[in-house]
């Protein structure tokens, strides 16, 4: 089809068409526009719209939870406040903390995105949701325990001005949590967070200064920060503070004012300011002696659980100090603290289990509480296992390791153990005898003030067994004796002042201590009392009194009183002889079971056997252990070096080798 033929053309015989003209037009104003269109886009980065401002999407966020524009849409409100938390928007952060704190439309709370929101808070400055996140991690609310993230967000929060912060990073400084322990550094950080607890700041700072932890000790300063704290209710300063005055440590002494401290913190249920108010009332320090008060808070801090009240109750009723004695009590305040770990009481259970005191007799189960805390290197045990053992009670009789847990509590220092050890080595039970070595430890037991050594190392002073021979030595460490009531040993010095030997001869003297050591049951004393009664040498001449003497001697068996007393019978009449005998019943001061213990109290340990080898070195074997049934949980290494307090001599000796007396 031409042109001619196309209805949509338009011929002018004259020109160009219409319709072409206006076709042409057109397509040069769109293409003029399409060029203004492209460099205003160009000029303008009119290509997208420009994102909207975090405030802008805060704004939004609030209108879409408030249902300002519409219904309220909490989910969308939540997109937009995370769109504009991403720009570090602190109101949508905030408003998203809140959110995963508390959950929404049924969800629940959302402790992983609270911890980021809270961190991004804090990153921000915010120095309460460092603090808050800080909590959060250090206590493991919902997510994993992090010490060291904890103490990072509290310095955060320290360092934004939080007070609380303050505190906190503080005293994590202080005691090395989640950081390097830095007492100086704590110091500063505990002054600034004072405001925030200022009984807890004050406390601690007092702590710190008094214990030196920041350079040397300043007690004037800790004292008057420890009275800030105690002012404000602090138990734990009020006690503190108390001790302070006690000691006069930075403040003037005063016990008084002590008392009336440890009395508000005891009243606070603090179990440490208890037992302190308790002794101060037991002995009398600050405050009127006043034993029933002492014991009832003991009481009370015992049934709390505390050790050292449970300790301190149980002596006081086993010692009946101040109190009426009560084993009973005792015992089972001691099974509470061992229970607990204390090897003193241990110890001391394991005597009154041993002796039948307060509970049933059972040297097994004493041997077993005696070899826990002899393996943790108690020496006041290891001297009561070595007695279990050498006498056989509550354990296989063994010297040999009995002679070892005694070397043990002997290089510990213990003058019981020494003695024990003194007397294995000069009778050679246990060990190869050894006069020499022997006399060491008699002289070092001695020196130690313990009666029984004192007196057996006067007797071979006197008798020149491994010294030589000494009347002055002798009467020293007789008297040493003597004056702690041994009776042995008034029976010797009194021989020696009866003879003039090393002391002025002294016939009253000597019959007074024959009439003391003679009232405990010694029968050389008894017969040698009798004697002086005969002749009415230091004492006034009486038969009856003599006779009555020798009587009680012959019938311990001594035959050189039966001798005497027998010839004196042939100078008296029957009504004398019947006095005399009545008399003889009067005499004693102890039990005949109390005399029978004095007169032995100095026999060997034990006799050597005949083709038994002798260990030349002191130690323990696992035979103890086996043979008493022990099992591994008491064992332990080392030496405590501090012991029970609780030794008690034997009660076991030799007899002292006839005196003779010229006549």
């Amino acid at each position: 089809m031409d042109e001619r033929t196309d209805p949509t053309t338009i011929h002018d015989m004259g020109g160009a068409s219409p319709i072409s003209s206006l076709r042409a037009g057109l397509s040069a104003a769109a293409l003029t526009t399409t060029l203004v269109c492209t460099v205003l886009s160009t000029l303008h980065g009119c290509s997208k719209p420009a994102p909207p401002a975090p405030s802008d999407l805060f704004a939004q966020a609030q209108a879409q939870e408030d249902g300002t524009n519409g219904p309220p849409n909490i989910d969308a409100a939540v997109t937009l406040y995370e769109r504009a938390a991403e720009g570090r928007n602190l109101g949508a952060i905030h408003r998203l903390i809140a959110l995963h704190r508390s959950g929404w439309n049924g969800r629940q709370p959302n402790r992983v995105a609270l911890q980021r929101w809270l961190g991004e808070a804090a990153q921000l400055g915010d120095a309460d949701c460092a603090l808050e996140l800080a909590g959060i991690v250090a206590r493991g609310n919902g997510v994993s325990t992090d010490e060291v993230d904890a103490t990072r967000w509290y310095r955060l929060a320290a360092e934004a001005g939080s007070v609380e912060g303050a505190l906190r990073f503080g005293l994590r400084l202080a005691d090395g949590i989640g950081t390097a322990k830095d007492t100086a550094a704590a110091r500063g950080w505990l002054e600034k967070g004072v405001n925030a607890d200022p009984a807890l700041a004050a406390r601690r700072l007092g702590m710190l200064l008094s214990e030196g932890a920041i350079g040397s000790s300043n007690d004037g300063e800790a004292a008057r920060w420890m009275r800030m704290a105690a002012e404000r209710g602090d138990a734990i300063a009020q006690h503190r503070l108390g001790q302070f005055l006690i000691e006069g440590r930075g403040c003037a002494l005063d016990a008084g004012e002590a008392v009336v401290w440890f009395r508000l913190a005891a009243d606070g249920d603090l179990t440490d300011a208890q037992v302190s108010l308790a002794l101060a009332l037991r002995d009398g320090v600050g405050v009127k002696t006043d034993a029933s008060e002492a014991i009832a808070w003991l009481e009370r801090a015992a049934a709390k659980g505390s050790p050292v009240a449970q300790l301190l109750a149980a002596r006081m009723y086993d010692d009946g100090d101040q109190v009426a004695r009560d084993p009973v009590r005792a015992a089972a305040l001691y099974a509470m603290a061992s229970a607990q770990g204390s090897v003193v009481a241990s110890v001391s259970l394991g005597m009154l289990q041993s002796a039948g005191d307060g509970v049933a007799r059972d040297p097994q189960a004493a041997a077993k509480l005696f070899l826990g805390a002899a393996e943790r290197g108690d020496p006041d045990a290891q001297l009561m296992l070595g007695r279990l053992l050498l006498a056989g009670e509550g354990v296989q009789q063994n010297p040999r390791e009995a002679a070892a847990w005694f070397s043990k509590a002997s290089d510990a220092g213990l003058a019981d153990a020494q003695y024990e050890l003194a007397r294995m080595y000069e009778f050679g039970s246990g060990v190869t005898a050894d006069s020499a070595q022997c006399n060491a430890l008699y002289r070092s037991a001695a020196e130690q003030g313990l009666p029984d050594a004192c007196y057996v190392l006067g007797w071979r002073y006197d008798h020149g067994q491994g010294l030589p021979e000494s009347d002055l030595e002798a009467a020293a460490w007789y008297r040493a004796a003597a004056e702690q009531g041994v009776p042995h040993a008034k029976l010797q010095l009194g021989v020696l002042y009866e003879r003039g030997d090393g002391l002025p001869q002294n016939d009253a003297v000597a019959a007074q201590l024959y009439l003391d050591a003679s009232e405990q049951g010694l029968d050389w004393a008894q017969f040698f009392l009798g004697q002086m009664y005969r002749r009415g040498a230091g004492v006034p001449y009486d038969m009856i009194a003599a006779y009555a003497w020798l009587n009680l001697s012959a019938s311990a068996g001594n035959p050189s009183a039966a001798h005497e007393r027998n010839q004196l019978r042939g100078k008296m009449t029957k009504e004398d002889i019947a006095k005399a005998q009545d008399l003889s019943l009067r005499l004693l001061k102890v039990s005949p079971e109390e005399a029978l213990q004095n007169r032995q109290r100095y026999l060997p340990p034990g006799q050597r056997k005949l083709g038994v080898s002798q260990a030349s070195t002191l130690q323990p074997t696992e035979s103890t252990r086996r043979a008493i049934g022990a099992d591994d949980s008491g064992r332990g290494s080392g030496n405590s070096g501090s012991g029970s307090g609780r030794s008690r001599s034997s009660g076991s000796g030799r007899a002292p080798k006839t005196p003779s007396i010229p006549r």
